[in-house]
């Protein structure tokens, strides 16, 4: 009888080596591989999320050709002004044009005409078309409303910024797939 009593224990033993073992398995797989998500079978995020990667591609490759010839990618500003509403945009390049939308601070625009009267507010078109914003740094140099932004080209991002758009649309692609890459 005892000698039963032994197999049964080494067996109960044995299961629980197990579990544990398994679960210690599991969560070391999950820590080395991430949590995997289910893949999209509809494949409409994927077709969205492979779009996203081709945009960002070409985006990247232009601003890469552009930095090798040593060309602008473009005239590109930052609203810096210190004001609640940002800066008005304009119907015309006139202070007493019609404010029309508004750009809040920190928001980056492509400027595809400038018109400079003396004693004026610098006049800056946006490539848009949504009309035109003014920068009073040749007036007031101390109360500046937008600045220039140097190398950045598609959507006003730099290389790096386009290149971490790359990487990130790729590991969203990757994540719709139900793959991990990190």
């Amino acid at each position: 009888m005892p000698r039963r009593t032994l197999q049964v224990r080494r067996r109960t033993c044995s299961v629980a080596v197990c579990l544990m073992l398994a679960s210690m398995l599991l969560e070391l797989g999950v820590g080395f591989l991430g949590e995997l998500g289910s893949p999209d079978l509809s494949g409409e995020k994927r077709k969205a999320a492979a779009t996203r990667l081709a945009e960002a591609r070409i985006a990247l490759e232009e601003a890469l050709a552009l930095q090798a010839e040593g060309a602008s990618a473009g005239l590109w500003y930052q609203v810096v002004t210190e004001g609640e509403d940002g800066i008005g945009i304009r119907k015309e390049p006139d202070l007493k044009a019609e404010r029309v939308e508004d750009l809040v601070r920190g928001s980056v625009f492509e400027v595809d005409d400038i018109v400079q009267n003396e004693d004026e507010p610098i006049f800056l078109r946006l490539k848009d078309g949504r009309g035109w914003v003014f920068d009073l740094t040749p007036i007031d140099p101390e109360t500046p409303t937008v600045k220039r932004l140097e190398g950045v080209y598609a959507n006003g991002k730099t290389v790096q910024e386009l290149e971490e758009d790359v990487r990130q649309a790729r590991l969203d692609l990757d994540k719709i797939r139900g793959a991990r890459r990190s």
